[in-house]
């Protein structure tokens, strides 16, 4: 025995088109911008930064990798090349190799640590230091053109500054 019955009517239909062409232009509109971030160009600069500043507050300068953004002042002021009073570092990082230490793969940087409410181009000048010593290191003297930043909020001898990478 054959049914007249249709199992489908025009509304069915119609609700079923819709919903088909919305999930086409989601997918249309938000495919190209899922790989933005790992598109070449200028926005690289900012993964090294990114990736520098974390390298600096949670490992290379970190008095411990459990307590990432607590530096330690030894390898702070070895990183920097200040003098500190009675501090060493305990890390037995080498900071001889400025570029190698932060995988800058040939890009050029410049790292500061400021004073929380300070601007980056002023660096700080801790109580720990023998005086007259800034928080400031810098890979070469190119000119900064497209520059990227990333900074991170740290603790040395409990006060709290502000780590500043610029890459270029």
């Amino acid at each position: 025995m054959i049914s007249t019955t249709r199992g489908q009517t025009t509304l069915d239909f119609a609700v079923g088109t819709g919903v088909f062409l919305l999930a086409v232009l989601f997918v249309v509109t938000y495919a190209p911008t899922m790989f933005d971030p790992f598109a070449g160009g200028s926005g690289t600069e900012l993964i090294v930064a990114d990736r520098a500043a974390t390298t600096l507050s949670s490992d290379l300068l970190a008095a411990s990798t459990s307590d990432p953004g607590i530096l330690s002042a030894g390898c702070v002021a070895e990183f920097f090349e200040v003098d500190a009073d009675e501090a060493t570092c305990e890390a037995g990082a080498s900071f001889t190799d400025f570029d190698g230490a932060l995988s800058l793969d040939g890009r050029s940087a410049d790292v500061t640590i400021h004073d929380l409410s300070a601007s980056a181009s002023d660096p700080a000048d801790p109580d720990w230091t023998d005086g007259g010593d800034e928080l400031h290191r810098s890979s070469d003297g190119s000119t900064p053109t497209d520059i990227a930043v990333a900074t991170r909020t740290v603790s040395i001898d409990d006060q709290q500054y502000r780590l500043t990478v610029r890459v270029w």
